[in-house]
């Protein structure tokens, strides 16, 4: 997490990056942390390639799931973006 942290003081604007930061702290157990984090741009459009925030959030807990991680928090964060949209 701490190559992300300091990838975020050097482009706090590049959204893309708090997604693996969400992770990271979903992933250390920092669950309340990680689902404000995700939630926080929930919504948020062309946030890197002209995708969306759910999308590249989906996208990653895709690729997350492939690699045979997964966490409980994933579930419900799919949850809220589909029913969202």
């Amino acid at each position: 997490m701490d190559a992300t942290d300091q990838a975020i003081v050097l482009a706090p604007q590049a959204t893309w990056l708090y997604a693996s930061r969400a992770d990271a702290l979903m992933f250390l157990g920092r669950v309340d942390e990680a689902r404000a984090l995700f939630l926080k741009y929930h919504g948020t459009k062309n946030v890197m390639a002209g995708k969306s925030w759910e999308a590249i959030i989906l996208e990653g807990f895709a690729a997350l799931k492939k690699a045979g991680l997964t966490a409980p928090l994933m579930d419900e964060i799919e949850r809220q973006f589909s029913s969202a949209g």
